[in-house]
């Protein structure tokens, strides 16, 4: 029986020890996913600040956080910030089911900015960079926002609303990516001084301007490969601009690079800066293009931009759509050389005559790298014309 109680002793004073101790061991967690966290927005150019963290079952709090550029001067107060069930991944990665933020609003240089209904699931803090390419490389599978407002002193307005990302890894580390926006407005209406661009957007009845957007992709830490598959914004009764880009050698070691680069250019200037610049060119030699495509789908601003011209010269549509057709070739010839002079000003004319879609591609047979894209560029334009395949289509 005494044995008995002495087990039963021996278990009562552990388990007072262990509630006495627990506080100051959670404590430590909470330090240490805030200090991962901190770090990896460090390597997005970030600075994470927090005036304490604490544990909630296994919820992390980070209390007072506020978040800057590393090269910006104004810190966005965020506030409090709950990382949710956070648990430890075999590879020491670290996993919040969901992340809370509260509703932000702060202003900067006379704009007021208001960000509403936070959402981010998924949250993937790894430990380091090691020996697989996706490590190191903070993620998550879904983040949203409700809504985005911005007003300037100037009168100028703006919200985005219904913003999402969904990222998903495969098992070779292919990180790919779905974007949306649901709608966007930029309200002109009460800017008066504005830049000239904006008054010509008024004068072809663009006062406020709404639309949408929407993005796919995908991203291969190991060679950088990384292809936007479809970038779309639309514009209602404007148009819808799309864009589709494929390159590799995109790698985690070219970003690093490129940013321990960038850091160094900003600690100097005049020699620096050259040595920078040259720098650079080289870091880009590791890049090779695949292909590229802009498209434009009208939908009425082509025919408000050309009433637009005609009204300032005093003349008709027609009138420009001619103008166009003649100065083309004079001006561009002797750059992109007399057979895509052609191919642009036949496009062009068709399209403007009868505004449905122009294309710009180029598909090269096989890829090139970035090096002899700016060599010929520079050097020899109509030669790089021919590499990469470029053409202009309308209509098709």
């Amino acid at each position: 029986m005494e044995r008995h109680r002495l087990c039963l002793k021996s278990a009562i004073l552990a388990g007072v020890l262990a509630a006495v101790n627990a506080p100051a061991a959670l404590a430590l967690e909470a330090e240490d996913v805030g200090a991962r966290l901190k770090g990896l927005m460090t390597k997005q150019q970030l600075e994470l600040t927090y005036d304490g963290a604490s544990m909630d079952g296994a919820d992390v709090i980070l209390e007072g956080v506020a978040v800057k550029s590393t090269a910006g001067e104004t810190a966005v107060p965020i506030g409090d910030v709950t990382l949710r069930n956070v648990t430890e991944e075999a590879d020491g990665a670290l996993r919040a089911d969901a992340v809370d933020v509260d509703d932000v609003t702060f202003e900067e240089s006379g704009r007021t900015f208001r960000f509403s209904g936070f959402t981010m699931t998924g949250l993937i803090l790894p430990e380091n960079a090691g020996s697989k390419a996706i490590d190191g490389v903070m993620h998550y599978d879904q983040a949203g926002l409700a809504r985005l407002e911005i007003e300037g002193k100037d009168g100028f307005a703006a919200s985005f609303e219904d913003i999402r990302t969904e990222v998903a890894v495969a098992d070779d580390d292919t990180m790919t990516f779905d974007g949306a926006m649901g709608s966007f407005l930029l309200d002109l209406r009460s800017v008066k001084d504005g830049a000239r661009a904006i008054q010509t957007l008024k004068d072809m009845g663009y006062e406020r301007i709404t639309g949408s957007g929407s993005a796919t992709g995908s991203w291969r830490p190991s060679d950088g490969r990384t292809t936007l598959s479809r970038y779309e914004v639309t514009a209602d009764n404007a148009g819808t601009l799309s864009l589709m880009a494929d390159f590799d050698g995109y790698t985690p070691e070219f970003i690093q690079a490129m940013e321990e680069m960038t850091k160094g250019g900003n600690a100097g200037g005049g020699e620096n800066n050259t040595a920078q610049g040259m720098a650079m060119l080289g870091m880009m030699q590791q890049l090779t293009f695949h292909g590229l495509t802009l498209r434009f789908t009208d939908d009425s601003l082509t025919g408000r931009a050309l009433d637009y011209a005609a009204k300032q010269q005093g003349g008709k549509p027609e009138d420009i759509i001619a103008q166009a057709k003649a100065v083309i070739p004079m001006q561009l010839t002797p750059y992109l050389g007399a057979e895509l002079t052609q191919n642009l000003t036949q496009a062009v004319g068709t399209f403007l005559e009868n505004p449905e879609t122009l294309e710009i591609s180029a598909k090269p047979e096989n890829p090139v790298p970035f090096a002899m894209l700016m060599g010929a560029a520079m050097g020899a334009p109509e030669l790089l014309i021919k590499q990469i395949g470029l053409m202009v289509t309308a209509n098709e």
